[in-house]
């Protein structure tokens, strides 16, 4: 199924399956639904596993399961999960104010890509976007789905201060900034959902494989 698999060893007990040289949202979405069969087979020795862009990455304790072992039980679930599209998911929608304060750059990346900034906005928000991964900061989305007509290089001097809930832009990618951080993608607008809290059970609101649409208000 994965003709482009790359078994890779990062220590002495993490290992990464890597599927794809390419960024490809269904090459994710299959290591998603890898992912998800693997974390609930409770498999005696498997310590955790986090999906990226392309890859699957396992840590193990070698005493109690082997590399061999780890190996040979995500190639049978390769082998053996229905490959097929998963079931359509329901839409995570993220309410957005747009441009002024809350999107600095909005009028600049209506400059450089020569789109007005209204125009950009029903862009941004037509597409439902698919989250490649979690990182950079926790709760940080990676979303795939960007329209090409918005793709904008990073600020060539990045922020020290970007505010939580920022909407932005960089390459062929968009996310939101979960937290106060430094950052060099392009704000074009801003949430006040809190993307991000570690007073609950689960921190993150948003996990990988998940589909999210922005709205603007």
């Amino acid at each position: 199924m994965f003709r482009n698999l790359e078994i890779t060893d990062i220590t002495d007990c993490v290992i990464s399956f890597n599927y794809s040289k390419t960024i490809n949202q269904d090459v994710n979405e299959k290591i998603h639904q890898i992912f998800k069969i693997l974390i609930s087979s409770n498999i005696e020795g498997l310590i955790s596993s986090y999906p990226t862009y392309t890859e699957l990455v396992i840590r193990y304790d070698p005493q109690l399961i082997s590399r061999k072992n780890i190996i040979e039980k995500v190639s049978h679930i390769e082998k053996n999960f229905e490959s097929k599209k998963p079931l359509k998911q329901a839409v995570f929608n993220i309410p957005v104010k747009y441009g002024g304060n809350y999107g600095p750059d909005l009028k600049n990346v209506s400059e450089i890509i020569g789109i007005p900034e209204l125009e950009v906005i029903k862009i941004h928000t037509q597409n439902i976007y698919h989250v490649f991964m979690i990182g950079f900061s926790p709760g940080f989305p990676y979303l795939g789905g960007l329209d090409k007509r918005l793709e904008c290089p990073r600020l060539a001097t990045p922020r020290i201060k970007v505010n939580a809930g920022s909407v932005a832009i960089a390459g062929n990618q968009t996310g939101v900034y979960p937290s106060e951080s430094s950052g060099g993608w392009r704000i074009i607008g801003k949430t006040e959902i809190k993307l991000f809290d570690l007073s609950k059970n689960i921190p993150s609101i948003l996990s990988p494989g998940m589909k999210i649409k922005f709205v603007s208000i």
